[in-house]
C-alpha cells in the first residue's frame, strides 16, 4: 500500500510550478494551470490500494485540465469528487458544468477529458475512485450519476466518513487490514448508488456494519470516563437501538462492556505511568479512567496486563 504526498510548497521556489504541474501530470493525468504563479499552493495526499485510490487535497484558486491524451492514459475508474470547504466547478465531455460545493457529490468517469476550476482562496476535497468493474452492480444507479453534482444523502456520507479515515490510518494497517478496508469501500459505493437487492446486502453485511462500529467507538471515546456510559445511551445518541449496538461487538468478538472496560483500563496505564499525574492517587486514577468500583477495577487490571497498578505505578518512578 503507497501513499504519495505532493505539495507544491516542496518544489525549489524559482521552478516550483513548472516542476509541480510537470510531477502531478505524470501521476494525476491532469494539468495544473495556476491563477496566480507567485500565490499557488497545492497539497494533495494519495492513498493508492488494490481495488481503491483516495485521495485529500487542497488547492488555490487554479484550473486542473484532463485532455483528451491524459484520459487515454488513465484506467476504467470512477472518482468521486466531495468537496469539503470552498467552492468550484466542473465540466466534462458528454455532461455540462456542474458546481463543486460542500454538500455534494460528483461521479467523474476518469477515462472522459473534462477541466476542474478551484475557486476562492482555496478548495478542499476528498476523492474516492473505484474500479468500474466494482461497480457493476450498481450500474443502473451510476450512470444516472456519472457526469452530474448530486447532494450528499446518508449514504454518502457514510462512506466520506470511512474513506476519510481509511486515508489517515492506511500507514498503520497491515496489508490485509487494508484489502478488508477496501472491500468496505467498494460496498458503501454501492449501497450509495442503489445496487441490486444482492449487493446492497452484502454492504449492509459489511461496509455498512464497520461504518457503525466506528460511528459507536467514536462516540464510546466523547464519553469514555463518563460513569453513566452504556449501550442505551450511545444508541440514543446516535439513533441506533442497543440491541443492534452491542451485535456490532459481538460480530467483533468481544461485547461492549469489556470493550468499554479495556477502553477505560487503556487510559488507566497511561495515567499510571504519566509523571504529570503521579500526585494523584490509584483510586482516584480509577475514578478518572470511569471505573466506579475500585476492587473490580484492580481485578481487571491485573487480569488484563498481568500486574496490578501498584506495579505499573512503582516501574515508572
Amino acid at each position: 500500500m503507497t501513499v504519495l504526498s505532493i505539495r507544491s510548497q516542496d518544489f525549489d521556489r524559482a521552478q516550483r510550478v513548472d516542476a509541480f504541474r510537470s510531477v502531478v501530470a505524470s501521476i494525476t493525468k491532469v494539468d495544473f494551470i495556476p491563477d496566480d504563479r507567485e500565490a499557488f499552493r497545492s497539497e494533495t495526499s494519495i492513498a493508492v490500494m488494490p481495488g481503491a485510490i483516495i485521495g485529500h487535497g487542497r488547492h488555490s484558486a487554479s484550473t486542473a485540465i484532463r485532455t483528451q491524451s491524459h484520459a487515454a492514459d488513465c484506467s476504467d475508474d470512477v472518482m468521486f469528487h466531495i468537496p469539503l470547504s470552498g467552492g468550484g466547478t466542473i465540466a466534462q465531455v458528454g455532461g455540462r458544468e456542474e458546481m463543486l460545493a460542500p454538500g455534494s457529490i460528483y461521479a467523474d468517469p476518469g477515462d472522459v477529458p473534462g477541466t476542474v476550476r478551484f475557486g476562492g482562496e482555496h478548495m478542499e476535497g476528498i476523492y474516492v475512485s473505484i474500479p468500474r468493474a466494482h461497480l457493476n452492480a450498481a450500474a443502473s444507479g451510476l450512470d444516472a450519476m456519472l457526469r452530474r453534482a448530486a447532494a450528499l444523502t446518508p449514504q454518502w456520507r457514510l462512506l466520506l466518513s470511512y474513506a476519510r479515515s481509511l486515508h489517515a490510518e492506511l500507514p498503520a494497517l497491515a496489508p490485509e487490514e487494508a484489502l478488508q478496508a477496501v472491500a468496505h469501500v467498494q460496498d458503501l459505493a454501492l449501497m450509495a448508488l442503489g445496487a441490486t437487492r444482492e449487493a446492497t446486502e452484502i454492504a449492509a453485511g459489511r461496509g455498512v456494519r464497520a461504518a457503525r462500529l466506528r460511528e459507536v467507538k467514536k462516540e464510546i471515546e466523547r464519553s469514555l470516563v463518563t460513569p453513566g456510559l452504556t449501550a442505551e445511551s450511545v444508541a440514543s445518541r446516535l439513533g441506533l437501538s442497543p440491541r443492534y449496538v452491542r451485535a456490532l461487538f459481538e460480530r467483533e468478538g468481544t461485547s461492549f462492556r469489556d470493550y468499554v472496560a479495556n477502553r477505560r483500563l487503556a487510559q488507566a496505564h497511561r495515567m499510571l505511568t504519566d509523571p504529570a499525574s503521579q500526585h494523584l492517587n490509584i483510586a482516584q486514577i480509577a475514578m478518572d479512567a470511569g471505573f466506579g468500583d475500585l476492587s473490580w477495577f484492580n481485578s481487571r487490571f491485573k487480569q488484563t496486563y498481568g500486574v496490578t497498578p501498584r506495579d505499573v505505578r512503582a516501574g515508572s518512578t
